[in-house]
């Protein structure tokens, strides 16, 4: 009787902290409705092609293709599989067999498993935001040498072609793309070196910066060093927003941990004078 109860208080505990935490996530999102909507099954489908792979490779900063990445993989599961079947023995060995073909099919270079995001875009685009930031930080960096030059060359013309070359000499992460930018730019193609610059640097911050190197050959000097600085004032803002964003997440998350005992507490308050009492009378007439 003693142990039927306990494990009745504990799965009333769990659904209800299940519960709480559905309809905290459901807050958060403000999509109330969705809170407790039932669960589809997930299949495994195949929905990408080679090419949005490899994009997704180049936007990491990885200079590898989706062939090259199989061939590694595959390299690396049979390296790791005789290295285990030496230094294991075969009561350990199928279990350590498992965990690897498991890793093997998470890192399956695949776009969705059903309708989330599957573990390799979860990392792929993990690190494609770490280096997107670090391709912003010396976009911002280049902006203050476009303004260097157009204030230290107010006298003497400069055209598109000398600058770009200038921010080559001084970039590392953008510098594929500055040179894609000038090779089409100095064939008339302006739109398509647009296109193919914010396609390699897709930010905000890169979009801007297309356009000002866009914007080169038309503007005088003091037009040129309003329109970065009103960009420099725009990504200061968007990024003392997101500081704040930051903050606020931390703070929750400092507050969380406090709130939880207390609600467990007062969860335990509950059963133990409310329910487990009625449990045990609706029992004993029974």
């Amino acid at each position: 009787m003693n142990l039927n109860m306990t494990i009745l208080y504990y799965c009333i505990i769990i659904i209800l902290l299940y519960a709480s935490w559905l309809i905290f996530r459901g807050i958060k999102k403000h999509k109330y409705k969705y809170t407790f909507r039932k669960p589809k099954a997930n299949y495994l489908k195949y929905k990408n092609t080679k090419d949005e792979i490899n994009d997704a490779f180049n936007s990491a900063g990885a200079n590898i293709t989706i062939d090259k990445y199989n061939n590694i993989r595959l390299i690396i599961l049979i390296v790791a599989v005789v290295i285990m079947s030496v230094s294991y023995d075969t009561k350990k060995l199928p279990f350590i067999l498992v965990i690897l073909l498991t890793c093997y099919i998470i890192l399956t270079p695949v776009k969705k498993f059903g309708k989330k995001d599957s573990p390799f875009m979860i990392i792929i685009k993990m690190i494609s935001k770490m280096q997107n930031k670090k391709k912003d930080i010396e976009i911002y960096r280049l902006l203050i040498q476009i303004k260097n030059i157009a204030i230290t060359r107010q006298v003497k013309p400069y055209s598109a072609d000398y600058t770009i070359n200038q921010l080559i000499k001084f970039s590392k992460l953008t510098k594929n793309a500055l040179i894609n930018f000038l090779i089409l730019y100095d064939v008339g193609k302006e739109d398509e070196a647009y296109k193919k610059f914010t396609k390699e640097i897709n930010t905000k911050m890169g979009n801007d910066f297309a356009m000002i190197l866009l914007k080169l050959d038309k503007l005088n000097p003091l037009e040129l060093v309003e329109q970065i600085n009103i960009i420099k004032d725009k990504n200061r803002e968007e990024h003392i927003t997101e500081k704040h964003r930051k903050q606020n997440t931390i703070s929750d998350l400092i507050y969380f941990p406090i709130i939880i005992p207390v609600f467990i507490l007062f969860l335990n308050f509950i059963m133990v004078t409310i329910w487990i009492p009625r449990i045990e009378s609706m029992m004993f007439f029974e």
